[in-house]
Formats: C-alpha cells, structure tokens, sequence
C-alpha cells in the first residue's frame, strides 16, 4: 500500500477499506460465533457476535494493512474451560481462517463466471473490489494458518498437543510478544522480502480457487 503517490494511496484505500471489512469482520465473528455454539458465553458478553466494525478492528491493526499490506483485529477473547468439549479450542482456531476460505470461494464465484464469459475487466471498479476481497480473504486464511504465536494455526496446534508437551508450549507462550515482533520486523522491516514470501504462501491456494469450477458440477 505504501506510495509515493498520495492519490494512488487514496485510491488503493477505497478498495482495500471494504475488503478489510468483509475479511477481518467475518474472520472474528466466525471465532466468536463458534465459540458460543461449543458453550463458551466470553465472545457474548464482549459483544463480538456483532456486525458492528468498532467491535472487531484494532485500530493500530487497520493502520497497518492500509500501510504495509498486512495487520491484525482485535482477538477474540475465549475460555476454554467453558467449552463442552475437549478440542472444542481447536475448532474455534480454525474457525476463523476457514471463514475467511469460504467467503474467497464465494467472492471467487462471479471472478470466474466473468472469466468464462470474456467479460471480465479488472480496471473497473466493481471487479476490482471483488478482486481486492477475494486475495484479501485467502491473505487472512492463509496467513493465520502459520503454526506461529499468536496466529490461529498456533491456537490449534496448541488446542490438540499442549496436553502431551506442556513445557514445549509454555516456552512458546512465555516468547510470545518476541516471537511477534520478530514477525512484524520480517514483514516490515523486510519490505520486498516480506511480501514476496507472503506472495509464496497465498499465491498456490489463489491459483487453485481460480481454477475450480464456478458452481459445483451437476447443477
């Protein structure tokens, strides 16, 4: 996102804004959803099983898509004890990111459907948007699935194995603010390399969205 071009920056805003909405919105209230359902009132009672944007975005978080591409909202507060079952934690961390997965296939719908047809421009606004969401959304997924703290392929990890490696995980969790920074300094500090290894991650699971069918075969 980062320019020399203040108008290019704005521009690129409008576009990134409502994508970031639609992704970390959904992201966070899919946590906060399942949560609930497995028995766990946490997510209730701080108020993200809403659609209300104040209630999901970190503000530093927003800042910093807008200006590096890449950011954060604000996670969702669970108790695992409350939860009915055992790995109960684990579904809720993959919650997320598997959201985000189903809205990129849904976003990716009429991407193809233009495809096929011939028709699709990606200057023109309204593709665009849907564009910028769909990558969007498969960034988020793919990016949280990292079995790095605190993302949510951490949690999950953490959810199945912290019972046989306790002291494996409690290590881990008494690193975890260094283990963030050296992954903030990686993304920022690291500006192409960064973006390029982001790139690497999302790019296959984009190319493999794109090439399914657009609607399921048989109907």
């Amino acid at each position: 996102m980062l320019t020399r071009d203040p108008t290019q920056f704005i521009v690129n805003a409008l576009y990134l804004i409502p994508a970031l909405l639609i992704g970390l919105i959904g992201h966070e209230l899919a946590h906060a959803a399942v949560a609930v359902a497995r028995g766990d009132q946490t997510p209730r009672i701080d108020g993200r099983l809403s659609l209300n944007p104040s209630h999901h975005l970190d503000p530093l978080g927003t800042i910093a898509i807008l200006l590096i591409g890449f950011g954060w909202a604000k996670p969702v507060r669970i108790n695992p004890f409350r939860m009915r079952g055992r790995y109960d934690a684990a579904v809720v961390a993959l919650a997320g990111p598997l959201a985000n997965l189903v809205m990129a296939f849904v976003l990716a719908i009429p991407i193809k459907v233009a495809l096929l047809a011939g028709s699709f421009d990606s200057s023109w606004p309204p593709w665009r948007l849907v564009q910028t969401a769909f990558i969007l959304n498969v960034v988020l997924a793919v990016f949280n699935l990292l079995p790095i703290p605190p993302l949510d392929g951490y949690s999950f990890l953490s959810s199945v194995f912290r019972r046989p490696f306790p002291g494996f995980f409690s290590r881990i969790d008494r690193n975890q603010q260094v283990i963030m920074l050296v992954l903030i300094l990686v993304l920022v500090v690291g500006g192409f390399l960064g973006l390029s290894l982001l790139r690497f991650i999302y790019t296959p699971v984009v190319q493999f969205i794109l090439a399914l069918p657009p609607f399921p075969i048989g109907t």
